[in-house]
């Protein structure tokens, strides 16, 4: 039995290895939703990790295979850095993603604005609409028919495709908008004149810019300061986060953000005075 034990200690660490390394990688791109992958994994790791600890110890303290203890040793210790870099030291999803949002708006301000500016101004679109640009630059129209009251978050209902007044010209002239924003599915809403720009998903959650027809308010962008799921950029753009099915309350990822940005009531205040 004690020749086995080697062997199933090697075998548990590579399980746990793997896992943690998953773990650790999902951390970092995701973070915001590790339901999924934690779901998926508790299946095995549920009783591996335990093992894993369990066999580590004993190896630790056995005096018949000093190898087994140095590798045994070296193995946790790697483990234990990982997760440490993991946690403290590598930019996590929440950190990572808003930076990205701001990096992709700055970069393409110019053309999203103009973009907005021609939908909602320039296409003559009937109210209780929805005109939608997809990822792959497809344009379709949509009837919307609501919002799901049942729910206190707002959800657009969306029916079949509709038929709205845009002539091949105009339907061209925005897809070619489209594609020089170098943005994701972007959403008009009629007759609120709302942009909605689609950034990331990550796991169940939703990341996304929101464009008003005119500049926002000082006192919209309270509201929004005041809003777990909204980062108040500035007067033309607010990020955006949901998280989905697992978690509607789950706050936008913004805390830091909205610190290193200064952005908070004194500089909302700033804007219009």
């Amino acid at each position: 039995m004690k020749r086995l034990v080697p062997i199933i200690t090697y075998v548990i660490l590579t399980i746990n290895t793997l896992y943690i390394f998953l773990f650790c990688l999902f951390f970092c791109l995701y973070e915001v939703d590790l339901f999924l992958p934690i779901w998926i994994s508790s299946l095995i790791a549920i009783y591996t990790i335990p093992v894993g600890l369990g066999l580590s110890i004993y190896a630790l303290f056995q005096k018949d295979n000093p190898i087994l203890r140095k590798v045994t040793l070296i193995w946790n210790g790697t483990l234990i850095i990982l997760l440490v870099l993991t946690f403290y030291v590598l930019p996590s999803g929440t950190n990572r993603i808003p930076s990205g949002m701001e990096k992709q708006y700055t970069a393409n301000r110019d053309a999203i604005i103009h973009l907005c500016r021609y939908a909602t101004d320039s296409l003559s679109l009937p109210d209780s609409t929805a005109l939608v640009i997809t990822q792959n630059n497809h344009l379709q129209t949509r009837k919307v028919t609501g919002r799901n009251r049942i729910i206190t978050y707002p959800i657009w209902i969306f029916t079949e495709d509709t038929v709205f007044d845009i002539d091949a010209s105009q339907a061209q002239r925005i897809i070619q908008l489209h594609k020089a924003a170098n943005i994701g599915e972007f959403t008009v809403f009629m007759p609120d004149s709302l942009v909605n720009i689609h950034f990331a998903n990550r796991g169940f959650g939703k990341y996304w810019y929101e464009i008003p027809r005119h500049p926002y308010s000082e006192q919209e962008m309270y509201v929004q300061l005041n809003n777990i799921h909204a980062c108040p950029y500035s007067r033309e753009v607010c990020f955006l986060f949901d998280g989905g099915a697992i978690d509607h309350d789950a706050s936008f990822p913004n805390d830091q953000f909205l610190q290193s940005h200064h952005i908070d009531s004194t500089y909302i205040y700033n804007l219009f005075h």
